[in-house]
């Protein structure tokens, strides 16, 4: 059964007027998807690129507000993180889930912001996804306890589930050479479909069992008539990138329209191999949206 999940608005809480970002609606918002019947709920990560709630701390409050969702960063930039704290941070909040915590990580794009706040905490940007494969694999023995043990231990044995984001053969490989799922952001059904099979080629290389691997996929959704979707989608990119809807679409898989419509292209994608999707709201409407979106769950999972 393909799994559903909700990205937070952590990033629009401040862009569509709340110019505080109260974090305490996000928190409440997870608690209805619970209750909707989403399988997880997700944060993103940004300093001051794209200013919003830190993830892990939003999270370890949405994991004392519910029982079963899973919770998930997407993506978490492991890069920009110290892999002792981040091992640390991360299964505290594991353990404070009872083991219901996805760790999904990127490098990050190549944007001059995101350059910025690497500098700001002193990371390389240069080298960061070389960085965040070394950042990972620390975790990774931190967690399980090879060399010194950290405490609290995380919540599953062995650490939480590890989920890279990213499609470039380099990231393709190492997913299937160490990691416990793929969650790129993707355009196209048929590009999901070649770098899955890369995954799955990069795993079998590594000795794995490509089905130990957690096929995933995030996606941006607006469910409308065509013309009102498409516009509010358009305004979403505007605001949260600085560009045109049309440059992010290039790299970014998203859908406005009708509920049929949407079906039809989150269809592809579990079609193409996904086995849980992530459903970020390209639009200010996002308790109505989170609505709309509880009604197809039936017909997606």
């Amino acid at each position: 059964m393909t799994k559903i999940g909700l990205l937070l608005p952590t990033r629009e809480s401040v862009i569509y007027g709340n110019q505080a970002g109260d974090p305490r609606p996000l928190v409440e918002l997870a608690v209805r998807a619970e209750q909707a019947g989403f399988d997880s709920v997700w944060a993103g990560d940004s300093l001051l690129a794209k200013p919003r709630p830190e993830p892990i701390t939003l999270l370890a409050a949405v994991a004392s507000q519910t029982s079963r969702i899973e919770l998930g960063t997407a993506v978490l930039l492991a890069p920009m993180r110290n892999a002792e704290q981040l091992s640390q941070a991360t299964a505290t909040l594991d353990a404070l889930s009872g083991g219901r915590f996805i760790v999904g990580v990127g490098a990050g794009p190549g944007a001059p912001g995101v350059a910025d706040d690497f500098a700001l905490v002193g990371a390389d940007f240069n080298r960061r996804s070389s960085e965040m494969f070394e950042v990972i694999r620390r975790s990774q023995a931190l967690w399980r306890g090879e060399g010194q043990q950290m405490y609290p231990l995380p919540g599953r044995p062995g650490g939480p589930p590890l989920w890279i984001g990213g499609s470039g053969p380099k990231t393709l490989e190492r997913t299937g050479t160490y990691a416990d799922g793929w969650f790129p952001i993707l355009a196209s059904h048929q590009g999901y479909i070649d770098g899955l099979a890369a995954v799955h080629s990069a795993a079998e290389a590594a000795g794995r069992d490509p089905a130990d691997i957690t096929p995933a996929i995030y996606t941006t959704v607006v469910i409308g008539d065509k013309v009102t979707a498409q516009a509010a989608l358009e305004e979403h990119s505007q605001l949260y990138y600085g560009v045109p809807h049309e440059v992010i679409a290039r790299d970014q898989g998203s859908v406005a329209g009708t509920k049929h419509e949407v079906l039809d292209w989150l269809g592809g994608f579990v079609d193409a191999g996904a086995e849980h999707v992530c459903i970020r709201v390209g639009c200010a409407d996002i308790d109505g949206q989170v609505e709309l979106l509880a009604d197809l769950l039936s017909d997606l999972q």
